[in-house]
């Protein structure tokens, strides 16, 4: 079956049986490599734009005090802390994609801070209170 000594004819004979390895190998190792590409800061990423992207959907924290009538002389408070939350996540992305990877304090940080603007979103919350949960985050 595997004669060699005409590489010719072998690989004549033999092409399909080799094609149909090449392409089962591609096969199991393409989902590996697909794997690998997702790192622990890639995922940690992805998490932290779900959450921004959470809050961003809602209209972010400028619709937020723009709604409420107590706050809506100082909304533009709400535009830097929608961009400063913006500015913290693509430094954590950029981080990850340069290589750089953050710690994972940075991460836990960056969570609290968007898990803090999400609770904001109270809408219980006096503009007291909505007040000083924004200047905290």
């Amino acid at each position: 079956m595997f004669d060699i000594e005409n590489p010719r004819t072998f690989f004549a004979k033999n092409s399909s049986n080799l094609f149909s390895i090449c392409i089962a190998l591609l096969i199991l190792l393409f989902p590996f490599t697909a794997l690998a590409e997702n790192s622990p800061c890639q995922n940690a990423s992805v998490h932290l734009r779900g959450d921004l992207d959470t809050i961003m959907a809602r209209g972010g924290v400028w619709t937020l005090m723009e709604q409420n009538q107590e706050l809506k002389e100082k909304s533009m408070l709400g535009f830097q802390v929608d961009g400063k939350l913006s500015r913290i996540v693509g430094s954590f992305e950029t981080l990850c994609d340069t290589g750089k990877n953050p710690t994972k304090q940075l991460f836990i940080a960056i969570q609290n801070i968007l898990g803090e603007a999400r609770t904001a979103f109270n809408p219980s919350s006096s503009g007291d209170k909505l007040l000083e949960e924004i200047n905290v985050v």
